[in-house]
């Protein structure tokens, strides 16, 4: 169960900021304080389509956080109800344009005050406060869109998963483009056998989020920032100016995942959608050791699967970072056609299908498919239709049930990272690594004391 604390001292940071005209933007004004102080949010008329509105609260209102909530609220069935953010500086700017919505600063304060205020809640946080905000609202009954990669940890993935069955609610992650035009047309041409069963995939990330250089200094918070929060559930360190919030906190392992965490789950999205994968059965790193605190500058990772209806009798996925790069030598490009920054390359039976990120696959070699007319699947808009399934729509293609397996095996290849040139040998149906105990217990990953949630850490 969550642990007890002076929930409020938050709330008084917040008000001394914006009283002080410290919030990194606009000042909150009267209203927007009257909000903070609790007032209910008014409710937006739906008097002319009488249709029902989906309520949100949004967790997290700054950087990718904004630009989710804004995605969202374009939706015309959707009103946000409540916004919370631990910087007073994204809070005051997301609350003027969201003028009528509740303001927090702690999302548990905010999931206990809201009550059945609300139906559905937005995770934008960095990565290791996803699984502990998304499980307590789906113990509540409230529909969740989780930003990428879902989690932070092996164990929490199967616990997402999990709770969103038990609670059977609308879930959706964050990988927008699972449901644009290029990644479907990927994959339908996968499955409908234009390159024949599939043997081997080799995909790569020109991105390193990793870091190297001397301990940061401890430094004093600026004003605009409960630190004490935004830690949450991990270890306390002392901020550091420009080393975790707001944009680099993807480099320590204590808040995010690195490079595989950032751009794998995008890249191998379209992989494991296509081949239908499950889980691997083996993964292995060729990758340096990192230092603990941080992630690998160049990783290569590569997993075992069993075959599916798409593939040989088994297949092989290849992941590589850091500017890294798989051996073309063998692969039918045309004649100086470089590898874009970010992609994959599908190895078939009967050709190849080279996958940008993002943009349309490219059927190789040329002069075989020089006939071959590849017709665009239609996409979708990836923030409408998780509005649309929680309204009684169709059902989203990214829930925890997709989004859940997808996030342990790209975890899986973190993990491996920190123990390089060993096989690990995945058993799924129990979770655990078999012939590794120090790996296995990497798995989950301990939450912080007063922080403790059932069943996560």
């Amino acid at each position: 169960m969550l642990g007890k604390r002076d929930l409020n001292s938050g709330r008084r940071r917040f008000l001394a900021c914006s009283a002080g005209g410290l919030a990194a933007g606009s000042m909150l004004g009267d209203e927007a304080l009257a909000r903070l102080a609790g007032r209910p949010a008014e409710s937006r008329s739906d008097s002319t389509s009488g249709e029902t509105l989906l309520r949100l609260a949004a967790v997290g209102v700054g950087g990718m956080g904004g630009a989710d909530l804004n995605s969202l609220a374009s939706h015309p069935r959707l009103q946000v109800v409540a916004l919370c953010d631990v910087d007073s500086g994204n809070l005051a700017a997301a609350a003027q344009r969201y003028p009528t919505a509740r303001l927090f600063v702690d999302w548990r304060e905010m999931l206990k005050e809201l009550g059945d205020d609300y139906d559905a809640i937005s995770v934008s946080t960095p990565d290791h406060a996803h699984a502990p905000v998304s499980v307590e609202a789906m113990r509540r009954g409230k529909h969740v869109y989780c930003q990428k990669p879902l989690t932070h940890s092996v164990h929490e993935a199967r616990q997402m998963r999990l709770e969103a069955d038990k609670a059977q609610v609308v879930t959706q992650m964050g990988t927008q483009i699972h449901s644009a035009t290029e990644y479907r047309t990927a994959a339908r041409l996968i499955q409908q056998g234009a390159i024949g069963p599939v043997s081997a995939v080799h995909s790569w990330s020109d991105k390193s989020w990793a870091y190297e250089g001397p301990n940061p200094e401890p430094g004093e918070p600026p004003a605009n920032l409960d630190w004490e929060l935004w830690l949450g559930t991990a270890p306390h360190r002392p901020y550091s100016a420009g080393h975790y919030h707001p944009a680099n906190w993807r480099r320590w392992s204590d808040f995010g995942c690195g490079t595989m965490g950032d751009m794998a789950i995008h890249i191998l999205d379209p992989v494991f959608t296509a081949l239908q994968l499950a889980s691997p059965h083996r993964v292995r790193s060729e990758s340096p050791v990192a230092a603990a605190a941080t992630f690998g500058l160049k990783n290569r990772v590569s997993y075992w699967f069993p075959g599916t209806a798409y593939t040989t009798d088994a297949v092989t996925l290849d992941w590589y970072d850091g500017g890294l790069r798989p051996d073309t030598t063998a692969w039918p490009l045309a004649a100086g056609q470089g590898l874009p920054g970010q992609g994959s390359m599908f190895i078939g039976t009967k050709g190849y299908l080279l996958l940008p990120h993002v943009g349309m696959p490219q059927l190789l070699p040329e002069a075989s498919f020089a006939e071959y007319v590849i017709e665009p699947a239609a996409g979708g808009d990836h923030y409408h239709l998780w509005v649309d399934a929680c309204l009684g729509g169709t059902p989203t293609t990214a829930g925890f049930d997709y989004a859940g397996p997808l996030t342990e095996s790209v975890l899986l290849g973190v993990l491996a990272n920190r123990f390089p040139h060993v096989d690990l040998h995945w058993d799924a149906e129990h979770l655990q690594i078999t012939n590794h105990d120090v790996a296995n217990g990497a798995i989950r990953r301990p939450y912080r004391h007063g922080w403790e949630i059932e069943g996560l850490g």
